[in-house]
């Protein structure tokens, strides 16, 4: 397979909609050194909900073009579209795009399912930045798959809005938020700058905080085998690398 990590210098393809601006700068601030990130983005005109469809069949000519760079895992970095595939569609449109480009792929989905699953968070705060259909669709999806939302808030933002809210006014948001019944807090969007965020919340209210971005870029390093921890980015990636 074309996606053997070297052990030196790994390669992430990441494929993000066409106006997410937070991701990528995000994760070369954080990341480890050797892991280097590509991009190919897909045309988001009018909203994942609206343009769902036509974001399925670009996600794959995306990757193709991410296969052609010879990147060692693929990334499809947006939470609302596995959501709106559900579990089953989610796994069966990553099984399908690492057998069209031979390169092992995750969704931001499955790092979030799998994060919450490596904590043991099932009693959850779920924390978004969307108008109230999205937030809608993020609540029966979680509850929906066996979780308890002890509390679900939104920020009820414009779409434009979103990756322009400070990490400040996030945590803020988060702290007026919490319920001390829950096991941990997740905060959702790809687009949606929390990750910042983790370590001061989790210092705070003493259980664990996942975000869209955490939970991905854990899943990443997992499957290229990085094992470097990153401090001040939360438990999952302290403790589960």
């Amino acid at each position: 397979m074309i996606s053997q990590f070297n052990g030196k210098q790994a390669r992430v393809g990441l494929i993000v909609n066409s106006s997410q601006i937070v991701t990528e700068p995000l994760y070369y601030r954080v990341a480890p050194a050797k892991v280097n990130f590509y991009a190919s983005r897909i045309l988001v005109e009018r909203g994942v909900l609206e343009d769902h469809t036509n974001m399925e069949r670009e996600a794959f000519r995306a990757a193709r073009e991410l296969a052609t760079a010879r990147v060692n895992c693929i990334a499809y970095c947006c939470t609302m579209s596995g959501i709106l595939q559900g579990i089953e569609g989610n796994k069966e449109f990553c099984i399908r795009m690492e057998k069209e480009t031979g390169v092992p792929t995750t969704s931001t989905l499955s790092a979030i399912l799998d994060g919450l699953e490596t904590l043991k968070l099932n009693k959850i705060v779920l924390i978004t930045p969307h108008q109230a259909e999205e937030h809608s669709a993020e609540e029966r999806f979680f509850q929906a798959n066996g979780f308890h939302l002890v509390k679900s808030r939104s920020m009820k933002l414009e779409r434009a809005r979103v990756p322009l809210v400070t990490p400040r006014e996030i945590y803020q948001f988060c702290r007026e938020n919490w319920d001390e019944k829950a096991d941990g807090l997740f905060i959702s969007c790809m687009n949606f700058n929390a990750m910042p965020c983790i370590g001061p919340l989790e210092r705070d209210l003493q259980k664990p905080v996942l975000t869209s971005h955490s939970t991905a870029l854990w899943k990443v390093l997992r499957l290229i085998h990085v094992k470097e921890s990153l401090p001040g980015f939360g438990r999952l990636l302290t403790e589960y690398l």
